[in-house]
């Protein structure tokens, strides 16, 4: 009866470490949908392919935050890409509203501040209204720093 109990224990112990050794091995929720989003070598196409599709649970948290940093920092970095990628998907509310919500307060106020900067001085006459959206979403975001981050720097 011993040796019953001690073989059954141990093919538990065995059985938990296999499923945890396999659970380690598996991807995070999210993480699939996310890895283009949280990556500054995704092309703006890749990325715009992967906000279409991201399940709206994925933006929380860990990627939430990542995807807010790569969205700006890259908007920063290739704006013209950016531009580009809007005026060829002009209607994506979809993604429209990711680049929105992903000017935050989580972000460093450099990037943030570079990226009103460009909407305000550089951008294309057709996305007019969107720029100032994210003019807008930028001083949201920098007013939510405590204290209040100025939006020239200073």
């Amino acid at each position: 009866m011993l040796r019953t109990a001690i073989a059954l224990f141990t093919l538990t112990v065995m059985l938990n470490a296999r499923s945890a050794l396999g659970a380690e091995n598996q991807l995070h929720p999210c993480e699939a949908e996310t890895a283009k989003l949280m990556s500054i070598k995704s092309t703006w196409q890749e990325i715009y392919k992967a906000a279409i599709e991201l399940p709206p649970h994925c933006f929380d948290g860990y990627f939430a935050e990542g995807i807010s940093d790569t969205l700006v920092r890259k908007m920063g970095q290739e704006w013209s890409g950016f531009l580009s990628l809007l005026v060829t998907h002009p209607k994506e509310s979809k993604f429209t509203k990711l680049v929105l919500r992903s000017i935050n307060a989580t972000l460093d106020p450099e990037d943030i501040r570079a990226v009103d900067r460009l909407a305000k001085s550089s951008c294309r006459a057709e996305l007019r209204n969107y720029c100032h959206a994210i003019s807008k979403q930028a001083a949201a975001a920098l007013a939510d720093y405590d204290p209040p981050e100025s939006r020239d720097g200073t």
